[in-house]
């Protein structure tokens, strides 16, 4: 909602609008969803809890889907890409009255009030984990790309994610201006093997969902000249088969009691999935295959999404319920972001070297190039001879294809963990996740 709004301002988008509208949006999401894992756990009973929260991964994927669809949409038609934003701001006064009137509202802590709260919040913490995540972005998306490695700027960034990183690990061990009991990242569960094994399962299991969620529209984009829209429809087997495999295992996996095997399972499939797509893929390959392929990464994803919310609570005291969801919250959501970000610069930096190669000898600029990579309207595909484009396709297929890569790494680390688990039954019940 907050994004839509700051998109809104004149004629043409303000880069600096759209970046503020996008941390808006960010934190409005995050709160969203951890919101919607406390409202279940307080308004459901014990039996129905796993049903409800499977649920999310349903509407999770459902989202994956139409949301690509009515953007695409929405960028395609006279609309335009602003009513992707605005449609926001209808959802928002639908479900409004529920948030009023439906909901109960409900205080953990009713007798401590609303600023003793915020003194509670490890404040350091969070900007020194914020700063974490955005230093190592800013390194790998400027880096070979904007910048050259061996740059003053790209090295300096480099330093300071060192420093802050460093920062964030002794604030967090010393428990700076907080307490041990409040600080933003467990690091106790550090000392439980178990919970190790399943903080590094989840960063694997998130690592293998969305590099091809992301990848394999662009790869339709490039070879078969998809719409938005098209693109995004492309990615319904893969979307359709986690949510199945996910639901599978929220159902499955509290009846069998062992969580040990669909790790293991999981973590073959993804390493199938991902040698597949790495080895095999050109821009020939049959529409067929890569739906194929891509259901192999689809089940080791899905069968894996969603367990670890499920093992890491029954692993500690009920007090530390909810650190264990928030550990394993980081594992998810910080694969997400490594993972993408290390994807997009070994595409952009292995996609320029075969592109210019491709284009070695033409009229084409170095911005030329970089245009290239971000989309098939630019003015290499426009001008240059259909030979040469060919070449162009495949120089980029190929660096997509370099990006699964690290779906076989996540799928060997994650097959390497899933042997160190215990193998032992839990009385459990299905957890939250996807």
């Amino acid at each position: 909602m907050f994004e839509a709004g700051s998109a809104l301002c004149g004629g043409a988008p303000s880069m600096n609008a759209l970046i503020v509208g996008r941390v808006w949006a960010g934190a409005g999401g995050a709160g969203m969803y951890l919101g919607v894992l406390n409202l279940l756990s307080v308004n459901t009973t014990m039996q129905k809890r796993s049903l409800y929260m499977s649920g999310c991964g349903v509407f999770w994927g459902i989202g994956c889907i139409l949301g690509p669809v009515i953007g695409g949409s929405f960028s395609d038609s006279s609309a335009t890409w602003r009513w992707a934003f605005y449609i926001n701001l209808v959802l928002f006064a639908v479900f409004i009255p529920v948030y009023i009137f439906v909901l109960d509202s409900y205080q953990p802590q009713p007798n401590v009030s609303f600023g003793e709260k915020l003194k509670h919040i490890d404040w350091v913490g969070v900007v020194l984990n914020a700063a974490v995540y955005c230093t190592f972005v800013m390194v790998f998306t400027f880096g070979g790309a904007t910048w050259a490695w061996n740059d003053g700027r790209t090295i300096a960034l480099f330093v300071v994610f060192g420093v802050v990183l460093m920062a964030f690990v002794v604030t967090q061990y010393f428990s700076f201006l907080t307490t041990p009991a409040n600080r933003l990242f467990p690091g106790d569960f550090l000392r439980h093997r178990s919970l190790i094994l399943l903080y590094i399962s989840q960063a694997c299991a998130a690592t293998s969902l969305f590099i091809p969620i992301y990848y394999i529209p662009v790869f339709f984009q490039f070879t078969r000249g998809d719409s938005g829209v098209e693109a995004a429809v492309r990615l319904l087997p893969f979307i359709i088969i986690t949510i199945f495999c996910t639901m599978l295992n929220g159902a499955l996996m509290p009846k069998v009691g062992y969580y040990m095997p669909f790790f293991f399972i999981s973590s073959i499939f993804i390493t199938i999935g991902g040698a597949v797509m790495y080895a095999t893929v050109t821009p020939s390959t049959s529409n067929a295959a890569i739906y194929g392929y891509s259901v192999l990464m689809a089940i080791g994803a899905g069968l894996s999404q969603q367990a670890a919310y499920s093992v890491a609570p029954a692993k500690v005291a009920p007090n530390r319920v909810p650190d264990a969801v928030g550990f394993i919250n980081a594992a998810q959501i910080g694969a997400i972001v490594i993972a993408l970000t290390i994807t997009s610069t070994v595409f952009q930096n292995v996609g320029y070297r075969h592109v210019a190669a491709a284009l070695k000898g033409l009229d084409f600029t170095s911005s030329d190039i970089h245009a290239a990579l971000a989309g098939a309207k630019s003015a290499v595909f426009a001008s240059a001879p259909e030979e040469v484009k060919a070449k162009v396709v495949e120089g980029i297929v190929k660096a997509i294809s370099d990006g699964y890569i690290l779906v076989i790494v996540a799928g060997a680390f994650g097959l390497v963990c899933s042997l160190f688990l215990k193998r032992e039954k839990l009385f459990m019940e299905a957890g939250a996740g996807a």
